[in-house]
């Protein structure tokens, strides 16, 4: 069960990046109006960052929690120590939508417009690749390390960080349309990108074999895996749908579907070595979900919680327990979430 605010602060404008250090001891966030801060999971600020004058768009830590990423609508990446002190800041040819840390942490991926651009752990520059096809909508790793998913019109281009002087692509898995989102199951086995043509494609990482997934009544743009790789979520509108990737994948299978909001779905997030999962709404609300059971009945929530204002972006603590929550209005939240029993659900 979700239960009431612990604490709230307030960030100004919509809460555009919410991230959370590994050890679950600090959170960094930003806005739409440009603020940014580094905040101790007790709510308590730690320093304020520097601003972003166009907006926030993109943050996370590295995996040891020792550097944050922050980029900007301005076309800024910066790079921070854990204490908000900058090591480093660079200005790129557009936006930045996208930063990801390798699994090492010992590379920072950064989307820059339509280029990627490779910078180490203290933010220092070392390859910019040659522009795709169109703007970078998305950045992931493969979870071994050894290759960089980038999604642009036409699929997802994937570079080798050890050959960082190459000026080609190692790798294209190509399918004619807009991706707008990209997740890597953790067992490495699969690639799913979300499409503006209302479909998911998915590859498998070890053979390039594809399938497609449509027939959603609009843009897929929130997808989620859980930790052990077993179900993968999906949002569309107001819609929640779940895809059994256990044994040999979904391929002419049916995903469990269940709805909860009124509004469309604005954020998914899976309790980390858990099996709930979290949305959020436009329409304010968070829905805890369990993992299906089965496809045959529509998926219940656990519970759902209200809200007044839309929810922007949404992240477990890492020891789970407890839901980071940002909004529309610039509020950062966190609330704790509670076992529910079976007699419960």
């Amino acid at each position: 069960m979700i239960g009431p605010v612990e604490w709230e602060m307030q960030l100004g404008d919509y809460v555009t990046a919410l991230t959370i250090s590994p050890h679950g001891d600090l959170l960094a966030a930003g806005s739409l109006g440009g603020d940014a801060a580094i905040v101790t999971v007790d709510g308590l600020v730690v320093c304020k960052l520097a601003e972003h004058p166009m907006g926030v768009l993109c943050g996370a830590w590295s995996p040891d929690g020792s550097r944050l990423a922050i980029g900007g609508q301005d076309g800024v990446i910066r790079v921070y120590d854990r204490t908000g002190h900058e090591l480093a800041a660079h200005l790129g040819t557009a936006w930045i939508p996208h930063v990801a840390w390798s699994p090492d942490g010992a590379l920072l991926a950064v989307a820059d417009g339509r280029h990627l651009v490779l910078c180490d752990r203290d933010g220092a520059r070392l390859q910019r690749y040659p522009a795709v096809s169109s703007t970078i909508t998305a950045v992931a790793w493969a979870t071994n390390g050894k290759r960089i998913g980038v999604t642009s019109y036409g699929g997802i281009t994937w570079y080798d960080p050890e050959r960082l002087h190459a000026g080609t692509p190692s790798r294209t898995h190509q399918f004619k349309g807009s991706p707008l989102a990209l997740v890597l199951a953790p067992n490495g086995k699969w690639a799913c990108a979300g499409f503006q043509d209302s479909s998911i494609h998915l590859w498998r990482l070890w053979s390039g074999d594809d399938l497609s997934m449509s027939g959603y009544p609009a843009k897929i743009q929130h997808l989620a895996f859980r930790d052990d790789s077993h179900w993968m979520a999906s949002a569309c509108l107001d819609e929640l749908t779940v895809w059994d990737f256990s044994g040999k994948g979904p391929k002419g299978t049916r995903p469990a579907t269940g709805n909860a909001h009124e509004r469309h779905i604005s954020c998914l997030a899976w309790e980390p070595a858990g099996t709930r999962l979290c949305s959020g709404g436009a329409d304010g609300r968070l829905a805890l979900w369990p993992s299906p059971r089965t496809v045959k009945r529509p998926l219940t929530p656990d519970d759902v919680h209200n809200g007044d204002v839309a929810v922007a972006t949404v992240v477990w603590h890492p020891a789970g327990g407890s839901l980071l929550v940002g909004r529309a209005d610039g509020t950062l939240e966190r609330r704790p979430v509670h076992e529910t029993s079976l007699e419960q659900r």
